[in-house]
């Protein structure tokens, strides 16, 4: 559940979830009572956008938000007819379950309105999934797999459902992790991204990745810049029980 990029001057792609590590939902919880941000530049050779989400916790399984996708930053080619909305609003909600200490599963939806591209007219923009979050013993890493279905508003041309995957590894724990994720299919939406993100101080964290169209996608290659601000973990004695030992990183990704 947490889930952003700068242009690095490379069809971009588009953060659809909550906390995430890039692209894909990194299914962990907003701590309730306390808010998580994000903000992801995202560019190609064609142009480049930008993506914010922000979220509250409400409950510890529950965390409610809005987010504002695709907002152009520059456009050096016209966007094709079939291309997802472009500057989207949408209201989103996610529940999390974790009933084991290395198991988390999260589930959420998203919807709103965005304009169809090349008009100034207005479509419907949604976008579900369901996630499990797996933690390897020791410094391997955390693992998410899942899958997505939503319009073509939210995912271009192309099918409507696809998968979902993720890895963050700690090269150097809490201060530098490598991070990766997928969003498999061949629609708008469907891209890698391969980078890493460096935390700075408790709360931020900055993250930058080479992005991979899918094979059989047809998008382009880019880049992303991602700042991240994650609450403070609770301390000791604080309740809800939950431990906060390591920085938390939303959305493992959109």
């Amino acid at each position: 559940m947490r889930a952003l990029s700068l242009v690095l001057a490379l069809t971009s792609t588009c953060a659809f979830a909550q906390q995430s590590l890039f692209n894909v939902p990194s299914t962990q919880e907003t701590l309730p009572g306390r808010l998580f941000g994000q903000v992801q530049l995202t560019g190609t050779s064609h142009g480049g956008e930008v993506n914010t989400t922000l979220e509250l916790g409400v409950f510890r399984w529950l965390e409610v938000g809005m987010n504002v996708f695709r907002m152009p930053l520059y456009r050096l080619t016209e966007l094709d007819d079939g291309a997802p909305a472009q500057s989207s609003t949408m209201l989103n909600a996610n529940v999390y379950l974790d009933p084991l200490e290395w198991l988390a599963f999260e589930a959420g939806v998203q919807g709103g309105v965005g304009f169809v591209p090349n008009t100034t007219r207005l479509e419907p923009v949604f976008y579900g999934w369901v996630t499990a979050r797996f933690e390897a013993p020791g410094r391997f890493g955390s693992y998410v797999v899942g899958a997505y279905s939503g319009t073509r508003g939210a995912l271009g041309k192309g099918p409507p459902v696809g998968g979902l995957l993720g890895v963050e590894v700690p090269l150097i724990e809490h201060t530098l992790h490598a991070m990766a994720d997928w969003v498999i299919g061949l629609n708008d939406l469907s891209v890698a991204v391969i980078g890493a993100v460096v935390f700075i101080g408790q709360s931020f964290q900055l993250s930058a990745g080479v992005q991979l169209p899918s094979p059989g996608s047809g998008n382009s290659f880019g880049g992303v810049l991602e700042l991240t601000y994650v609450p403070v973990p609770l301390q000791p004695g604080e309740g809800l029980g939950h431990p906060a030992e390591r920085p938390q990183r939303k959305k493992l990704v959109p």
